[in-house]
């Protein structure tokens, strides 16, 4: 399979599915706060964004294996670099929160902070590879 044909799949998933994490989000939040719904429904609303987050990640699995080594490579590093960001956020500020009583970080965090540091990754790994 070829690169653009890949990343052309990847795209027909992830952005119906990254609007609807937000939309979701949100959504959930602004229906926590004005309307008065049972907790089941929220439970509920709460399942929208879940189900986007497992289709961007299963849509990232599926383009990760269609793309060649090199790309491969350049992906895994970047989701890698993602990750750590997030451990090291999730960990740094809990460690906070317990010993020095800093104000909680919301989890809902973690998923914008890996998006934005692996998309930042995959464009400076790519510029350094000169394949940007």
């Amino acid at each position: 399979m070829t690169t653009e044909l890949a990343t052309r799949r990847y795209f027909k998933v992830f952005f119906p599915s990254i609007v609807a994490y937000l939309v979701g989000s949100v959504g959930t939040i602004w229906a926590s706060e004005n309307l008065a719904l049972s907790p089941y429904a929220l439970y509920g609303l709460a399942v929208v964004p879940i189900v986007a987050m497992v289709a961007i990640f299963w849509a990232h699995w599926r383009f990760i294996n269609e793309i060649d080594e090199y790309l491969r490579l350049i992906q895994i590093k970047a989701v890698l670099f993602g990750i750590a960001s997030v451990m090291v956020v999730a960990t740094g500020w809990g460690t906070l929160e317990m010993l020095v009583d800093a104000p909680k970080l919301q989890v809902f965090w973690l998923m914008p902070i890996f998006l934005t540091t692996y998309s930042t990754s995959v464009g400076l790994i790519s510029k350094k590879e000169g394949t940007f």
